[in-house]
């Protein structure tokens, strides 16, 4: 009985090679077989992965919408962008360089966000679970790594800013949509991605070449202008929030009445208040200012009180309101003494990674903008910082 030959179908061939039912040697953009017969080849899933044989441009790559994560995704000259917009083959492919930042962040960076143990195993493990279901959180938690790497100034410093750059573009864009869509399921990823959104922020302001940095100032304007919709969050979904992956953030937050200020602290705060009662004139910015000084109050109370954290210096750029916000964009002399203090409350974590540096960078601005006799309320902030004198 005469042999019969057998064909071998190749189950990942090109078309060509399907067609004929003979082996594809899969090599692209033409395979071998159809090199040889002179045919053009295609590959039927070609478009279910990364594209073969291209490469980014240097201007690709440093352009701020791309991102690794959303590999050609054009950026949206910063419009907001539909969560769907992206498809899957774009939104999924997660190449090394990526990789290689959540595993620095599992194994180093979530330490160094919490000094308490319940709270670093939520950034360790619940905040990460939470980015694979809400992209802008995954895309903020890797924008916080690529400068934590790059704080420590490796030789290749720049190439991580620019990483954690195109991070950042995609979460603001996918977290001011979500914001404006908050549900149950995503209330936990907002409110992580807000914290992470500040010490961006306040990090990347220290890293970039001063040249491209605008004053300290109008950098904390930025993050406060950020994070305006976070009380909004906390207000409507509070219950949520509590009873979510991120509810150590609100274990030991609670004022503990038997801790006092210290001493200095709390004349400066009286002075603040004094002042304040006289110098403004309209009753809504006087409310206004009253608000941001008591949240200063409770700023300097929550590190001195029983399991508190560094962290918690991050809750008054979260609570102060848009109308304080507005006074400091109009460099009102007393948003900007109030500020000042504010100040001295980074400077005290100032060995915190994310923290270094701020309160030296905003007393020297607002150093140079007060004048007259509200000098005499900057006076005990630049001694805390500048002088270094305590107590």
């Amino acid at each position: 009985m005469p042999s019969r030959r057998t064909h071998t179908k190749s189950r990942h061939g090109c078309s060509q090679c399907k067609a004929a039912h003979v082996k594809c040697d899969l090599a692209q953009p033409t395979c071998g077989k159809c090199t040889r017969a002179g045919k053009s080849c295609q590959f039927p899933y070609a478009n279910y992965g990364r594209p073969q044989n291209t490469q980014s441009t240097p201007s690709t790559q440093n352009s701020p919408g791309n991102s690794s994560l959303l590999s050609g995704v054009p950026f949206s000259g910063g419009r907001d962008v539909a969560l769907g917009s992206q498809s899957p083959s774009e939104a999924d492919v997660v190449p090394w360089d990526d990789l290689e930042l959540l595993h620095h962040y599992l194994t180093n960076t979530f330490t160094t966000l919490a000094s308490r143990d319940h709270l670093r195993q939520m950034w360790q493990i619940e905040i990460p679970k939470l980015g694979l279901k809400h992209k802008f959180l995954m895309h903020s938690l890797l924008s916080v790594t690529a400068l934590h790497i790059a704080s420590s100034h490796p030789p290749n410093q720049a190439s991580y800013i620019d990483r954690a750059m195109r991070h950042h573009n995609i979460t603001l864009r996918q977290y001011r949509y979500t914001l404006s869509n908050m549900t149950q399921q995503n209330s936990a990823s907002l409110l992580a991605c807000s914290t992470l959104i500040v010490i961006f922020a306040l990090t990347l302001a220290v890293l970039r070449p001063q040249k491209e940095t605008s004053g300290p100032i109008e950098e904390i304007i930025g993050i406060f202008s950020l994070l305006r919709g976070v009380p909004f969050l906390l207000g409507e979904m509070w219950c949520w929030v509590q009873e979510s992956e991120v509810a150590p953030l609100f274990i030991g937050r609670e004022l503990d009445d038997m801790v006092g200020l210290p001493d200095d602290v709390a004349k400066a705060i009286t002075l603040l208040e004094e002042r304040n009662q006289l110098s403004s004139t309209e009753v809504s910015e006087r409310e206004t200012y009253t608000r941001a000084i008591q949240g200063l109050e409770k700023c300097f109370k929550l590190p001195n009180s029983k399991d508190q954290d560094n962290g918690m210096v991050l809750r008054w750029p979260i609570s102060v309101g848009q109308e304080y916000i507005a006074l400091l964009e109009a460099r009102q002399q007393m948003a900007l003494v109030i500020l000042a203090h504010y100040a001295v409350a980074l400077n005290e974590i100032n060995d915190m990674w994310w923290a270094n540096g701020w309160g030296n960078k905003l007393i020297q601005e607002v150093n140079h903008l007060v004048i007259g006799n509200w000098r005499s309320l900057i006076v005990w902030p630049l001694d805390k910082i500048v002088a270094g004198r305590y107590g």
